[in-house]
Parts: C-alpha cells; sequence; structure tokens
C-alpha cells in the first residue's frame, strides 16, 4: 500500500501546515536532494499536495528543482540550498503553531532543529544588532572608523544599536550595508528569522520574507520609541 492511501484527511492540515510539513524536511536535510517518492515517505502528504508545496516553492525560489532526463518516465529532484536557508525558516515562522508541531511530531520531522537556534529566540533589536556587529568585524572596521565613513552617524550611535539598545532607520541600515558590502535585505531578513516572531506582524498574515522583515523591523523601531517616551515622561 503506497504511504499516501495510509494517511487519513486530517482537518488540521490547512495550507499553511502542508506547507510546513514540507518546509521542515527540508530544513532538517539542507542540501540534500529528494526525489517526489522520497518527499512522500518523510512528509506523508498526499501526491497532489505535496506536488503543490513543491510548485509553489520552486516558483517562489526557495528551492531548487532538477529534472533527470536520464530516467523514463523523467524524474524530478528537488533540494533546499544553506543560501535559501533564512528565506524557507522565515516561511516556516510565519506557519508554526501548536497543530503543526503535532502533525510535524507524527511524520519523525523535529520543527525546532528545522528551526535552527530559535528554541533560544530573542528580540528582534538584539538579533540586529549582533548581524550588525558581525558584519562590522567581518570588514575588519571599527566602530569609530564606520562613524567617519557614514555621514550621519556616531560610533556612540553605532554602540547602542550593535547592542539592540536601539534601532537604526531603514536608511541608515542601507548606510552601514553599503560600507559593510552586504545586502540589506540579507541583513533584516536574517534578523527576523534569528528573533522572536513579531505577533503584530503574523496578525498581518504577510508571507513574503522580506516584507515581514520591513515590518518588524518597523514595528520593533516604533516599541523603542514608545518606551523611550514613557521614559522621559517620568
Amino acid at each position: 500500500m503506497k504511504v499516501t492511501k495510509q494517511v487519513a484527511e486530517d482537518e488540521r492540515l490547512s495550507w499553511s501546515r502542508k506547507r510546513g510539513i514540507v518546509l521542515v524536511a527540508f530544513l532538517e536535510r539542507v542540501g540534500v536532494e529528494h526525489s517526489v517518492a522520497r518527499l512522500v515517505e518523510l512528509a506523508r502528504l498526499t501526491n497532489i499536495d505535496l506536488i503543490n508545496q513543491l510548485r509553489r516553492f520552486t516558483e517562489a525560489h526557495v528551492i531548487d528543482r532538477r529534472t533527470d532526463l536520464d530516467v523514463v518516465p523523467a524524474e524530478d529532484h528537488f533540494w533546499l540550498s544553506t543560501e535559501r536557508v533564512d528565506r524557507a525558516r522565515a516561511l516556516l515562522q510565519q506557519a508554526d503553531d501548536a497543530d503543526l508541531r503535532e502533525l510535524v511530531a507524527e511524520r519523525g520531522l523535529d520543527i525546532d532543529r528545522a528551526l535552527g537556534d530559535f528554541s533560544t529566540q530573542q528580540p528582534y533589536p538584539v538579533a540586529l544588532g549582533k548581524a550588525l556587529r558581525d558584519a562590522r568585524i567581518a570588514r575588519g572596521t571599527s566602530q569609530a572608523e564606520v562613524a567617519e565613513m557614514a555621514s550621519t552617524l556616531s560610533s556612540a550611535a553605532l554602540s547602542t544599536f550593535e547592542n539592540g539598545h536601539a534601532l537604526p532607520t531603514l536608511i541608515t541600515l542601507a548606510e552601514l550595508a553599503q560600507i559593510y558590502k552586504i545586502d540589506a535585505t540579507e541583513l533584516i531578513v536574517g534578523a527576523a528569522c534569528h528573533s522572536k516572531p513579531d505577533k503584530q506582524v503574523l496578525a498581518l498574515r504577510v508571507a513574503e520574507p522580506t516584507f515581514r522583515a520591513v515590518l518588524t523591523h518597523q514595528f520593533a523601531a516604533r516599541r523603542v520609541r514608545d518606551l523611550a517616551r514613557k521614559k522621559a515622561q517620568r
């Protein structure tokens, strides 16, 4: 009997949870190629559900696809590259809920392993601060040297950003990314992935990882400003 025949219809299997199960299977085995038959074994979804997810992921450039034309009939193989892990984790964070965790466990998969170090999630400003500090150190520059290169930034301000005590504007973030020779988008998406999911962003149900990261940054900046205003009023 096929594996798909053993999977009863489950009311918990919403579109987002099916997507989450497939992503966990890939994130547990980054860089490993899987045939559709192997993915059916791992995800334990029906063929049509699995193929629909794979089509969406390949069109969104989350996973890669290769077709083996030497086999008759031709066989498709899929894999998740290390360069796309953060994007996949951002999508998994959106799908993560109690029912998804239960479904994943039933299939012998581990969502916490797939999410990496997210079980000890940190606030977004702290995650972004670490990313900024790592990028500066990788360029071999001091805070004072960066402040000289940035038009509107002091070394003291950079220190507060790196310590997670304040957030740069998106314009300042773009300037820092240019100085560090990195992609500003990857900077905020990576920080959003390595921080506790923002409830306000989750409520908006935005699927695109870059826009989700921008919203995470803006909501965090608003909270930092509100906290500073309250402290000033005391």
